[in-house]
């Protein structure tokens, strides 16, 4: 079988070839027997090839271990991972013994089975690296980037120190943004639960107890909210389905390369939670390029990886304009100055990170400052959406509850 290869040799340079052996864990005792440290293995044409599978296995005779409900791999659980692999590493224990013990600490079986698997790896020949990227479904491309960059460089446990605060920073943006969004959706809901009782329960009782006592003209209002009552109660199962059909519409949609453009722009022009998206995309992005060009990775791979990160349209192609003119040569400063959705203080900040050759620093600045940014609209905004969203659901019960009473003040009146 063939492999491609990239080690590290005794002079210190990166050579990459390919190289026919019976399995990965052979390809990599030749590279050793040349003096070399193994980086990448991967055969020719596949994957990654897992060298304790052999040749001749067949998919009848190999165990097949199958979990319907896989738990979900948070970011919370990977700080962890990180941390705790840079202060074993720091403390002079090896990868495999790392992951061993990890392996055995972790509660959540989906991280737990991946460790174990590449303990296994490492424990083989495999790098570090390469074990990782075994598991896209659990750990980023940007990731595995950054831990290839730290073994490649000699700092490992450095570069998984900056991984485990990097992954903490994106923890830390995902619960700004959750507690966002969290607090309106819940009182949406609330209202919309509030008004279907109401309707459903209350307010047929209060149209035969006014059939009874002999009403029969009611105002615009009262019969308005009779209608809604009986559409409820008619059709109550019809009720969820456009909601349905408008949810997956939007998936589906935005599955599409131009229906994703379309939504991408559209979430920045929201109002209210427009800017908080703009600033969230931001922080990620810039964060993240930070972190690769700190770790040594180069600025286009690192500009690469950030456009993929920030996951908005808008955003992607600025930075990809960023790579393909850095790419020619043109500094980061003079682009992110030409585009718009940049403020010129950005591009002054990395202009003088470019002047002093701290780039990585003032790009982790600008980052800090979007997230310091974020932290003030997002607190503006609860400030504002709190007394907003009490005056809306008072005004929509206090019209149902008005819808009722106002017949029986009228036919007490009348009485009276």
């Amino acid at each position: 079988m063939i492999f491609k290869y990239r080690a590290r040799t005794t002079t210190g340079s990166v050579t990459a070839g390919t190289r026919e052996a019976a399995n990965e864990a052979a390809a990599i005792t030749w590279m050793r027997s040349q003096g070399w440290s193994p980086i990448s293995v991967e055969a020719h044409g596949g994957g990654m090839f897992s060298g304790d599978k052999a040749e001749g296995d067949s998919v009848l005779n190999m165990s097949i271990n199958i979990n319907l409900f896989p738990k979900k791999v948070k970011l919370k659980d990977k700080t962890v991972l990180f941390k705790q692999m840079s202060t074993m590493v720091n403390a002079g224990i090896t990868i495999a013994a790392t992951m061993d013990l990890m392996a055995s600490q972790i509660e959540n079986k989906t991280l737990s089975k991946a460790i174990s698997d590449i303990r296994d790896a490492v424990s083989g020949g495999v790098t570090t690296a390469s074990a990782f990227a075994r598991h896209p479904e659990i750990f980023s491309n940007l990731e595995v980037a950054l831990i290839r960059a730290g073994e490649e460089g000699g700092i490992l446990d450095v570069t998984l120190a900056r991984l485990a605060a990097f992954v903490e920073a994106q923890y830390s943006l995902q619960k700004k943004i959750k507690g966002a969004m969290i607090y309106p959706a819940v009182i949406v809901t609330m209202t919309l639960g509030v008004m279907t009782g109401l309707c459903l329960f209350i307010v047929p009782t209060f149209r035969k107890a006014f059939a009874n006592i002999g009403i029969t003209e009611v105002p615009a209002l009262t019969a308005f909210i009779f209608g809604i009552s009986d559409m409820l109660i008619a059709y109550w199962w019809a009720f969820p389905i456009p909601f349905i059909v408008i949810f997956f519409a939007i998936k589906r949609i935005n599955r599409t390369e131009k229906g994703k453009q379309v939504f991408d722009k559209l979430k920045l022009k929201l109002p209210l939670f427009g800017d908080i998206i703009f600033k969230s995309v931001l922080t990620r992005a810039f964060r993240t390029l930070a972190t690769l060009v700190t770790a040594g990775i180069s600025i286009l791979d690192s500009i690469e990886m950030s456009a993929g990160v920030a996951d908005n349209f808008v955003v992607g192609e600025a930075f990809d304009t960023m790579r393909k003119r850095a790419q020619d040569g043109i500094m980061l400063s003079i682009t992110i100055k030409d585009q718009n959705i940049f403020p010129s203080m950005v591009a002054h900040m990395v202009a003088v990170g470019e002047e002093t050759g701290q780039v990585d620093d003032v790009l982790s600045k600008v980052a800090d400052w979007y997230d310091m940014e974020l932290d003030e609209k997002i607190k503006g905004l609860t400030a504002i959406i709190e007394p907003v969203m009490i005056v809306v659901v008072g005004l929509v019960v206090g019209l149902v509850v008005a819808s009722v009473f106002v017949p029986i003040i009228g036919a007490i009146q009348h009485f009276m």
